[in-house]
């Protein structure tokens, strides 16, 4: 219980700082660096001792979050809300 519970106060959290991210950085490429950007959002609320996150070791916080991540920026990109650059004409 205490996992769903994780998940679902995360993922508000991970929406927002995914777009954020997105929004600051919309370069195409560097999904292991807005991931890690996004992570260490993540690990500042952790630090900062919210009760329901601390009750997990940071491991296991990154290992609920990152598929969730994976996930948000998928569906995000299936609606069409991140918009991908066109590749550049042949010459």
């Amino acid at each position: 219980m205490k996992i769903l519970l994780l998940t679902l106060k995360l993922f508000p959290l991970l929406l927002s700082a995914v777009r954020a991210v997105e929004d600051a950085i919309p370069l195409p490429g560097q999904g292991k660096r807005k991931l890690g950007l996004v992570l260490d959002i993540l690990k500042s609320a952790y630090d900062t001792g919210d009760e329901l996150l601390r009750e997990f070791p940071w491991q296991r916080v990154v290992q609920i979050a990152e598929p969730m991540v994976a996930r948000i920026v998928l569906s995000l990109n299936e609606l069409g809300v991140f918009k991908k650059s066109a590749p550049e004409p042949a010459q």
